[in-house]
């Protein structure tokens, strides 16, 4: 199956979450409050992107939503291990705060949590106080969101590669991109985030 962007793991965690809870999954329009989405156009989007690649199967009918197989139940444990920025470049601590549960596809070998402090990601549906999944390990293509460490500093954006220029970008447009040459600093990228945790009240 394809991986899921951030957005459409919170969409499936907000499905699996409802099905464990009371047993049948949620309205579109449930989904749509979940996710802070103005329409239920958006919140169908999500849904037909989780189908298409392959983790729900949708019927006719406002909750006529199944989930593959194997999907539900089991759990990881991961550690957060404290706070990256969405925004200013500021130092990320690494000690391990706690051990969080999480749905066991999110797991994998040296995955970790950090919570995210700012709002210059919030284009990509990631806000202030938001736990990201990051996987270090495996390749990152141009254009995933990342955590990246600029000199020592760290920050959560869009990796771009220009010649010889790394570009963080964030996507809210109130933060100019970070340009940093070959010999100016030194950049290097921690891990791609891979999901996204948010907390409900």
């Amino acid at each position: 199956m394809k991986e899921l962007t951030p957005r459409q793991e919170e969409a499936l965690a907000f499905v699996l979450e409802t099905l464990e809870r009371r047993g049948y999954p949620p309205s579109v329009r449930e989904l749509c409050e979940a996710l802070g989405l103005s329409s239920t156009r958006g919140a169908l989007r999500h849904l037909e992107a989780l189908e298409r690649k392959g983790f729900i199967s949708r019927a006719p009918g406002a909750r006529a939503i199944r989930v593959r197989d194997g999907l539900r139940g089991g759990v990881a444990y991961l550690p957060l291990v404290g706070e990256v920025p969405a925004g200013p470049l500021r130092y990320a601590s690494e000690e391990v705060e706690e051990w969080l549960p999480v749905p066991a596809r999110w797991g994998g070998k040296g995955r970790f949590l950090l919570r995210v402090k700012g709002d210059s990601m919030i284009g990509d549906g990631i806000c202030d106080g938001d736990l990201v999944v990051v996987n270090p390990g495996g390749g990152v293509e141009e254009g995933e969101i990342v955590v990246a460490l600029v000199e020592g500093e760290a920050t959560v954006k869009r990796l771009r590669r220009r010649g010889g220029v790394v570009e963080l970008h964030a996507s809210n447009p109130r933060y100019a991109p970070l340009r940093v040459r070959k010999g100016e600093a030194e950049v290097k990228v921690v891990g791609k985030v891979v999901s996204l945790l948010r907390e409900r009240v």
